[in-house]
Parts: structure tokens; sequence; C-alpha cells
């Protein structure tokens, strides 16, 4: 048990279906022994089949929330994850880095979210160099799936051995470190992850594979995951480890809700 709770700030788009997005965020914190905070940067409307629709908050606003998180508490970490344009990621970016020069010590989980589970775009294209060029810096760790990783520059992975030398090229094409997440290797007998640290062998995490679910919210429940780890004063390999263990519990005690099967974002181990 953690007994004094840091504080975790998500800065993420809102999930109507409650399984990703901020809502996952939350829950995952909360689960992890982290006090959650958040940043709204748009509501969607949505749920584990489709995004119907998608509202882009103010930057002025979201800065106002940003603000009033950072002028209270002392943020021991940051996630972002759905950014969707050019202002937002540019604004995020202006304040992380006026943050930092103030003395802030924080550390910075950046989840390039660009593409929704079920195909819908969740980043427009011109915030993707953006994002590569004022966010990037700031990050202790990015957390791109496999499509994610395909954008950024290292092809198509198809198979799991190749997993560990993919985020090693892509580590130091960013010039940051980078947990690959093969979760998307469907006929992979385990689902492996590749963490990347410059001038390191990859470490590689892996987990039996579970068939028939749905993997929505699985890349916000693992990013916020490590995010609060680090915050409690984890390593970065040790925070991806615990992570890892902590998403697979999530996939392993879901249950049936709507049409399909949710992560169980309090899973017995974690009460």
């Amino acid at each position: 048990m953690v007994k004094n709770h840091p504080v975790a700030l998500t800065i993420a788009g809102s999930d109507s279906g409650g399984g990703a997005g901020i809502q996952a965020d939350l829950k995952s914190f909360q689960s992890t022994g982290s006090f959650g905070t958040s940043a709204i940067t748009c509501i969607t409307a949505q749920n584990p089949e489709g995004v119907s629709g998608i509202l882009e908050i103010d930057p002025d606003f979201l800065e106002k929330q940003i603000r009033a998180v950072f002028s209270y508490f002392s943020v021991a970490a940051v996630k972002t994850g759905m950014l969707l344009s050019k202002e937002i990621v540019s604004r995020v970016a202006l304040l992380l880095r006026e943050f930092r020069r103030e003395g802030r010590i924080f550390r910075y989980v950046l989840d390039p979210v660009m593409v929704a589970s079920s195909g819908a775009s969740l980043l427009r294209e011109d915030a993707v160099d953006s994002i590569l060029d004022e966010l990037l810096p700031l990050a202790d760790l990015i957390t791109p799936n496999l499509d994610e990783g395909k954008i950024l520059g290292i092809g198509k992975i198809r198979r799991t051995t190749e997993m560990g030398a993919a985020a090693e090229t892509l580590s130091e094409k960013l010039k940051t470190n980078v947990l690959l997440k093969g979760g998307h290797l469907k006929d992979a007998d385990k689902a492996v992850d590749a963490l990347a640290i410059s001038g390191r062998s990859a470490t590689i995490y892996s987990k039996p594979f579970i068939r028939d679910f749905y993997p929505h919210g699985t890349g916000c429940t693992y990013s916020s995951a490590i995010a609060s780890y680090l915050a409690q004063g984890d390593s970065l390999e040790v925070s991806v480890s615990k992570g890892k263990d902590f998403l697979h519990s999530t996939i392993v005690q879901a249950y049936s809700i709507g049409r399909s099967k949710t992560l169980n974002h309090l899973p017995k181990e974690y009460r």
C-alpha cells in the first residue's frame, strides 16, 4: 500500500463510454496508488464500437485547467493522451516547459494517441510534427503501439522477435525512451512490449495473449499506470513492469458490460 499518495495529472480526452481516455486514466491512477487529477483536451461521443463526435476544448480553457492543478498540487507525473490538434499540443508543451523552468520536478509519459481501437482518427495530421518537435523533447517515455510506431517511422512489425530492434531503432530516431507495445500482433501467443532506453539494449516484457478481448482503453490504462508508478519514485524499468502487470490483470478480470467486455480497472489484487 502507498502511504503518501503522489499526484499524477492526465491531460487527455474524455470518453463518454467510460473505458478509455480520462476515465481510464483516473481509474488506473487510483488503483495503482496515486491521486489522479485531470485536464480535458476534448470531449468525445464514443463507446467501444466507435467515435461519433469530438468537441475540442478551447486551448485557453485547457490552460486554466492545467494551471489550476499545478497551482495547488505538487504534481509528480504527467501523462498526455488524446491531444487532437496542433494548437492543443503547442499549448501543453508551452506550459510543461514553463513549469520545468520554474523548477517543478515531474516525470512525463507521452502516449501518442493517434487512432482509436475502432479506427477513428484521434490526432489531426498537422499535429504529428508538433508532437515530435515540441512535446517529445520533454518526455521521459513515449508509448506508441505498432500502428503509431509505423506512423513514427519503424515500418510494419510482423513478429514479436522484431520488437526489440524496432524499439531501439525508434528510440534512436526520436532521441527519447520508447516503449513499443506489441499487443496488436493478434497471431502471437504472447503480448510482447519492448522498452528501449537510450544507449541500452531493449528490455522485453511479456504476458500471455488474452484471446477474444476488445482492446478499447488498453493503451490509456497502460500509460497511466506507468505514470502512476513513476510518480511514486519507481525507475522506468520497474514502472513499465508494474504497469504491464496491472494492465494484464485488468484484461484477465475483464467483465461483460454493454455488448462487449470492458477492462476491470479495480482488479482484486489492487483493492
